[in-house]
């Protein structure tokens, strides 16, 4: 395991960094380390950069953005009620959020019918 000073993220050497071990410490010495979740705003594995200590700070390194966890009611895929969370930009408002979810329902019931239509077929 190597860690890396750096001012920026833009300073991170992606071809010479073991992601499962390297870690970077930014100016202000907080320590960041590649994370297993993904930034649900780009949908891309691997960009996302976590703290390793404390209270954890997401950042994602495809969309330039800090992350936070938002949390949506399930009210369109049964069982409804229960909460989803997501990984989404820290400087979203209320109608960036609402957009970004009004999306995502019509992407996942259309994700929905795809599996339907499979599980339709492989029965005949």
């Amino acid at each position: 395991m190597a860690v890396y000073r750096v001012k920026n993220f833009d300073e991170i050497d992606f071809v010479s960094v073991d992601p499962t071990q390297d870690e970077f410490e930014l100016e202000n010495g907080r320590v960041y380390r590649f994370s297993d979740h993904i930034c649900h705003n780009c949908w891309s594995g691997g960009t996302v950069l976590e703290t390793a200590e404390g209270e954890k700070d997401y950042y994602c390194l495809l969309c330039e953005n800090h992350l936070t966890w938002r949390k949506f009611t399930n009210d369109f895929l049964p069982p409804t009620g229960d909460v989803l969370d997501f990984l989404l930009p820290v400087e979203w408002g209320e109608a960036e959020l609402q957009e970004w979810w009004e999306e995502y329902k019509i992407k996942r019931l259309a994700e929905e019918e795809v599996k339907n239509r499979i599980l339709e077929a492989g029965k005949e």
